[in-house]
């Protein structure tokens, strides 16, 4: 065999050895994370985004595999800090970056980032805060029929509770923003940790047969017992607090058994098998900080009543299909 053909043999071999590998948990040291519900690229890939420095945009060609390719969108400039939990969004024929940061002197507001053409992993341009009226954090979407609304987090009132506003358009509110859920259960407030912040946040929609839901996390960020809860929709219009119904315990919390504490910021995705996925963030230790916080990635099933059924966190190492 000629060096060429060895060559290119080697290259194959290689090839072939990268698409059957393995991936291993956690897939990425960053809090936060979320992923599109599908591929989003001509070349079917899904994108991941997370709390950073600077917001990138992760992808790959599944969803255990999106913590690849880092494409820096934006780096902060004018003193902006905590450039937090950015999602993104496909509207009006460009991308929407929707994140949380501080400008010197200010409060946690939500940025938003436009793309400059279709293409998700182009360029960008800034533009610039959509106020809620209220210290806010963890921006996402939630779409029901043609309507869109921004689901945020308020800080700042000794609590951090979920809103719900409706969207005219990407950069433009429709209307008045409304409180749909706040913590009130113990294992809201940190039940069984030092760590007792009462907590709501991190809403981010599943849609599954027709159901609606908002899963969000819960308990002090810094709590070992930070988990997932969530919401159903059970009446018509998502601006009233009483038509979401509160699953009265967490759905997704700490496994010690497999050394993961504080499971948070749930987002999903389907795979293009058609099994679903889940990606959290948590840590390895029990120790009471939001520190330490990565990515991590496991399928997930349904209940037979249609709810989401997360099963239990598990172990880190390879992940299984």
């Amino acid at each position: 065999m000629n060096r060429q053909k060895a060559t290119l043999v080697l290259l194959g071999l290689i090839g072939i050895f990268a698409a059957n590998a393995q991936e291993t948990n956690p897939i990425l040291p960053h809090p936060d994370p979320f992923i599109t519900s599908g591929p989003v690229t001509p070349d079917g890939r899904y994108v991941l985004t997370a709390s950073n420095s600077e917001i990138t945009l992760w992808s790959g060609m599944t969803p255990a595999a999106a913590a690849a390719n880092p494409h820096v969108i934006y780096t902060p400039a004018n003193g902006m800090t905590q450039t937090w939990s950015p999602t993104v969004w496909k509207m009006d024929g460009h991308s929407w970056v929707y994140f949380t940061a501080r400008m010197p002197g200010e409060k946690h507001k939500i940025y938003v980032l436009r793309s400059d053409t279709n293409d998700v992993l182009g360029t960008y341009t800034f533009q610039g805060a959509l106020d809620t009226g209220v210290p806010s954090i963890d921006p996402s979407l939630l779409v029901i029929g043609k309507s869109r609304y921004l689901m945020y987090v308020s800080v700042g009132n000794g609590e951090n509770a979920i809103w719900i506003r409706k969207l005219k358009a990407p950069m433009k509110f429709g209307g008045e923003g409304a409180l749909i859920a706040e913590p009130s259960a113990p294992w809201e407030k940190g039940e069984g940790s030092t760590k007792n912040y009462p907590v709501n946040e991190g809403p981010t929609a599943l849609y599954h047969n027709g159901k609606t839901f908002i899963v969000f996390s819960a308990s002090d960020t810094a709590s070992p017992r930070y988990c997932l809860g969530l919401l159903t929709l059970v009446g018509k219009d998502p601006l009233v607090r009483a038509n979401w119904q509160k699953t009265p315990h967490p759905v997704f919390e700490w496994a010690p058994q497999n050394s993961i504490y504080g499971p948070g910021r749930g987002t999903f995705a389907t795979a293009k098998d058609g099994s679903m996925w889940l990606l959290y963030a948590a840590k390895s230790t029990d120790a009471p900080t939001s520190a330490n916080r990565e990515i991590r990635a496991q399928q997930f099933r349904w209940n037979s009543d249609g709810t989401p059924d997360f099963g239990i966190p598990e172990k880190d190492g390879p992940i299984k299909p």
